[in-house]
């Protein structure tokens, strides 16, 4: 898929590799042992046409690699006509049109109808007969090699993967549920009757029909069964009602559904359940077909339609839950009961992961597949260099070409950074990650994973590209700070590389090497303690501005740069921050640390380590993305008072690569109160004159401070008592243990800001760096 695409997974914020091989890894990691995949679209978008069918191929190139291995390892052979087969069914196609589907397939099995022609000829022949039909008035054309690719491998498995795709209409047709609101009350019944007749919902005397209707009072009412979640979902998707951000009186919505019963959203939403009802009725009775003729484990289900049909597994997959469930429960045939409990247990969890072995090819569980826009991720208000670039117009707008090429650029060089921006877009967090806190409550999120795809067709990646993104992100590691840029720039890169260290911040590092560091610079037997095994190995830090802040019980603490969060919960835990109120009242805002860094991949590790560690948030400590050079309008977003807030500031190594030291000075002058204090523990150069021109530096080295000019700059913002604290923190020759770790997968995985990079910075080994740079801590009080 040459377009700029993430493939974003629910449970763990986790995303596949880019490229080409995000489909192969999406299937053999996820998905190759699922019984039923649910594939939300959008119709006739052929970007995710273009997923679709690659997804298709790659299950049924997995599926028959599986079949082909169990039946080399099986005594009784299984012929060519239990070949493994995907059921393909697809809102496209009314239940009514499986003839026409059936003939076009068919025609493929004559092995002298290969050509282009003959192919051509195929599908027209199959246009041409689902527009006489006429009830579904879906554009087929985008869907053409995936249809192709459907009837190729019906030739007896499949020549070309051996296994077969079977297609089967899934909805009940238009002009059927159109009369759904136009029959009058009285003859509804007769509706639902004769609906029934034709096969498009279960008959009375089936056990599935005690899963179509309401239980009401009034037994003729005839209200098709759905819920709450789902009507809430349907009726926020007509209106724009925002049911995700967290509420308090969930009664007034409750309330609000109920007043709608009668209104004309409520028969909207009657009329989307008979297509969801008729689709889940079309797929219990195809799996339990296939059950009890003792053909299951040869086949798997993936069903493509509208996302509103599925989202949340609300919906065609609560229908399907409900059918089955009537089926276990009420179906006279103890072995058809079996089978149905055996579907639905499988159904309700999530398929096996790829590394466990299965002895057949049946499979287990349901996965859901979402699609997001990307323009709607709203890159343009939160990634730094297009927010820059907008900056630089007079009319404050981004260039459509420029934001192609930054997006390009964004995916091709950082994908995880791009997938992080993703999950921070409120559009993505509310309905993957905080789906249970809004109006609805929804119980699972709005898919399993959320393919994520530019709508541009502008946008263009061509192969030589990618070739040269791949080499570069998997040959060497090259230093995140490069040397020909602007401060703009260099900025942007220090953003995407914390990012990058945030995401990998989960990994287990080198417990060992960062207790001795943080004994080195000074940190006590007791902090180590408390910081504790689970987070000591993401300690990042150039010295100890905790000996220096002297921080005491009652205070406000602001941590600049607060990383991974391990300065931020020393700090709460001197200044009282980390104990509890027995009350529970936190009104009072002290003690109180506030956690400001740059990247937001680190903002959201800290948050999860405080809430993990037992600590308050926000209430006692929390952790805001912000720019220290803007750092007024951070605090301001975040609704805190930007003036004269802290009673004391600390940063470990922030400084270092703040573009703008006087502005940085500025703002913690003005965060803090009359009285207030800061220890800032930063690198910087001993005389800047010691920097040849000759060499090629690199641009964090020539961004640190000069040593000489810290002093009278804080004395001119204002600070008194200014002392520059030499922190003793040498920058080569400390003697570290090594635990093992160090070596471990989970250490290789995570990224490191400091490490081996290209040759182009290999004169640094030849330098005494302790003489060309120092690590102070810079004290000052506000008066």
């Amino acid at each position: 898929m040459n377009f700029v695409h993430r493939i974003i997974k629910s449970s763990s914020a986790s995303s596949s590799s880019q490229a080409g091989s995000t489909v192969q890894k999406l299937v053999r990691t996820e998905l190759q042992h699922a019984k039923l995949v649910y594939f939300g679209e959008f119709h006739g978008e052929p970007r995710i046409i273009s997923f679709q069918t690659q997804l298709v191929m790659e299950l049924a190139r997995c599926y028959a690699s599986i079949a082909a291995i169990n039946n080399t390892s099986s005594i009784n052979k299984k012929a060519d006509d239990d070949a493994p087969t995907l059921h393909l069914i697809m809102e496209h196609f009314s239940v009514d049109m499986q003839e026409i589907l059936d003939r076009y397939q068919q025609t493929r099995q004559h092995k002298e109808m290969r050509s282009d022609e003959e192919e051509n000829k195929a599908f027209e022949e199959l246009i041409t007969a689902y527009n006489e039909y006429g009830t579904e008035g879906h554009n087929l054309h985008p869907y053409r090699e995936l249809l192709q690719l459907c009837r190729e491998s019906s030739e007896r498995g499949g020549s070309k993967n051996g296994c077969k795709v079977k297609l089967h209409g899934g909805f009940i047709p238009r002009n059927q549920a159109a009369r759904l609101n136009k029959e009058a009350y009285a003859t509804k019944q007769e509706f639902f009757q004769e609906m029934s007749s034709k096969g498009y919902l279960p008959k009375e005397n089936e056990p599935m029909h005690q899963a179509l209707f309401e239980k009401t009072a009034a037994a003729e009412s005839l209200i098709l069964r759905g819920s709450r979640e789902h009507r809430l979902l349907i009726q926020s998707l007509m209106s724009g009602v925002d049911i995700y951000s967290p509420v308090e009186k969930v009664d007034d919505i409750d309330n609000l559904v109920e007043d709608e019963k009668e209104s004309k959203m409520a028969r909207l939403y009657q009329a989307q359940l008979l297509k969801d009802h008729a689709m889940a009725y079309k797929i219990a009775k195809l799996m339990m077909e296939h059950a009890i003729a003792g053909t299951s484990d040869n086949d798997k289900y993936m069903v493509i339609t509208g996302l509103g049909h599925l989202k949340h597994y609300t919906g065609v997959p609560d229908c399907l839950h409900g059918y089955l469930r009537q089926e276990a429960l009420l179906n006279p045939n103890v072995h058809h009961r079996n089978t149905a409990l055996d579907l639905l247990l499988s159904l309700n969890r999530a398929p096996i992961g790829s590394s466990v072995q299965r002895p057949s090819f049946s499979g287990i569980g349901s996965t859901l597949i979402g699609c997001q826009m990307m323009y709607e991720i709203y890159l343009e208000e939160t990634y730094p260099p297009m927010i820059e670039a907008a900056a630089k117009n007079e009319d404050n707008e981004l260039e459509e070409d420029i934001k192609r090429k930054l997006l390009k650029e964004l995916y091709l060089q950082s994908p995880g950074s791009l997938d992080q921006y993703i999950l921070n877009a409120e559009t993505v967090r509310g309905p993957l990650l905080q789906f249970s806190d809004g109006l609805a409550g929804f119980q699972r999120p709005c898919a399993d994973f959320l393919f994520v795809y530019d709508e541009d067709e502008e946008n263009i990646i061509d192969e030589a590209e990618l070739r040269e993104a791949e080499l570069s992100g998997n040959k060497t590691q090259k230093c995140p700070f490069h040397h020909d840029q602007s401060k703009d720039s260099a900025k942007a890169e220090t953003i995407e590389a914390y990012e990058r260290v945030g995401q990998s911040a989960g990994l287990r590092g080198n417990a060992t090497r960062a207790k001795a560091i943080m004994t080195y610079l000074g940190y006590s037997d007791s902090d180590l303690e408390y910081i504790g095994e689970n987070d000591i190995f993401n300690f990042q830090g150039v010295a100890n501005p905790h000996t220096v802040a002297n921080i005491q019980q009652g205070e406000v603490v602001l941590d600049i740069g607060s990383g991974l969060g391990i300065d931020s919960f020393l700090a709460a835990k001197s200044c009282g921050g980390a104990d509890k109120c027995e009350d529970n009242d936190y009104t009072n805002k002290k003690p109180f640390v506030v956690g400001v860094d740059i990247a937001q991949s680190e903002v959201n590790h800290a948050t999860k380590r405080a809430i993990d560690r037992g600590l308050v948030v926000p209430e006692r400590i929390r952790f805001i993305r912000g720019d220290v050079e803007s750092l007024d309008d951070v605090l301001e977003k975040a609704n805190l008072a930007a003036d004269n807030l802290f009673d004391v500031c600390i940063s470990n190594g922030a400084f270092c690569l703040v573009p703008d030291k006087r502005k940085a000075f500025e703002n913690v002058f003005k965060a803090l109160r009359p009285g207030g204090r800061m220890a800032i523990s930063t690198t910087t150069v001993s005389d800047p004159k010691l920097l040849d021109p000759s060499f090629d530096w690199p641009l964090c080295v020539k961004m640190f401070a000069n040593l000489n000019e810290i002093h009278p700059l804080c004395e001119s913002i204002g600070f008194k008592n200014v002392q520059i604290i030499d922190a003793e923190s040498p920058l080569e020759g400390m003697e570290l243990p090594d635990d093992g770790v160090a070596h471990s997968l989970d250490s290789e995985k995570r990224f490191k800001i400091h490490g081996k990079y290209s040759d182009q910075y290999e004169f640094l080994h030849n330098m005494d760096m302790d003489a060309l740079c120092k690590v102070v801590t810079v004290y000052g009080e506000k008066p």
